[in-house]
């Protein structure tokens, strides 16, 4: 009985370190169908450069190529390093599917916000992140759509993730 109730205990434990990740999954603005975290953030021309490297690696790969397959790889993790992109990402979320064309360019939106819908938009994503990491599905919501409507004012598309709107992130 006491192993039972010892290993049912290992058991629960075990589900609750694994279930947070997957708890956060639904507030992952990217699982809605929209552009990978990382894209839109490359310049034009490493965003080529990328894709170039990624469509060798790939047919490279159907070849079974090792030396071709290691040859590209290590070319895109230079451009990933130069973005500070993990090194752990996958290939395919950084290529665009057409080749080079891109929807656009992330950077081109930040600064857009008046210095006071700066502070505000900056104030609702602190407050989104802290309810992100309660896991406060109401407060979530709240703080998005907050940002939503700060983004919309100023024709900034929904996609664009809000890290890169943040001044936090570029050092005002």
């Amino acid at each position: 009985m006491k192993t039972l109730v010892g290993t049912l205990v290992f058991l629960f434990l075990i589900a609750m370190t694994i279930a947070p990740p997957y708890a956060l999954a639904q507030y992952d603005r990217d699982d809605r169908g929209y552009a990978g975290e990382w894209q839109g953030r490359l310049s034009h021309d490493d965003q080529k450069e990328f894709n170039k490297e990624y469509g060798k690696w790939v047919d490279s790969r159907h070849e079974n190529d090792r030396d071709d397959i290691d040859k590209h790889a290590r070319k895109m993790e230079e451009i990933m390093a130069r973005y500070n992109i993990p090194p752990d990402t996958p290939f395919d979320v950084i290529a665009t599917s057409t080749g080079d064309d891109r929807h656009y360019d992330y950077r081109e939106f930040q600064g857009r916000f008046s210095p006071d819908d700066q502070k505000k938009f900056d104030h609702e994503y602190r407050e989104w992140q802290e309810e992100r990491r309660e896991r406060d599905r109401d407060g979530v919501a709240k703080h998005e759509g907050k940002m939503q409507e700060l983004m919309a004012r100023y024709n900034i598309p929904r996609d664009v993730p809000y890290d890169v709107l943040a001044s936090a992130n570029r050092g005002y």
